[in-house]
């Protein structure tokens, strides 16, 4: 049992250096990893803050010029009504008079044949 208990021990010395060698790269990788991965964490979460801030101030920007169109909206708006209005008096106006006149033409073209008429039977 001893002899075997030699032998294992050889084994396990003749393979150390080459075990030992592959344990430091992988502990070498597993740290350049976790360094890049936690580099792309901080990144993204500062990114992600970054844009936060900015879309949200321009929301508020967007806002503000929303508002800003809107009440020029409302300003032309209530110019247009207020000329809807005036156009439809003036329209209206324009009505009563043609229709004025043609009453008055009609009455007088109306007149005349009566004149006509009376006169061409005496």
């Amino acid at each position: 049992m001893s002899q075997e208990k030699i032998d294992a021990y050889k084994k396990e010395k003749a393979g150390r250096k080459e075990r030992l060698a592959k344990q430091k790269v992988r502990r070498k990788v597993t740290k350049i990893v976790s360094a890049i991965v936690a580099a792309a964490l901080v990144c993204a979460i500062g990114v992600g803050i970054y844009l936060s801030n900015t879309s949200s101030k321009a929301a508020d920007e967007a806002a503000e010029e929303t508002s800003v169109v809107e009440e020029v909206s409302e300003d032309t708006d209530a110019e247009e009504d207020t000329t809807a209005e005036t156009a439809t008096e003036e329209t209206a106006a324009e009505t009563s008079e043609e229709t004025a006149t043609e009453t008055s033409e009609e009455a007088s073209t109306e007149t005349s044949e009566e004149t006509t008429t009376e006169t061409s039977g005496n």
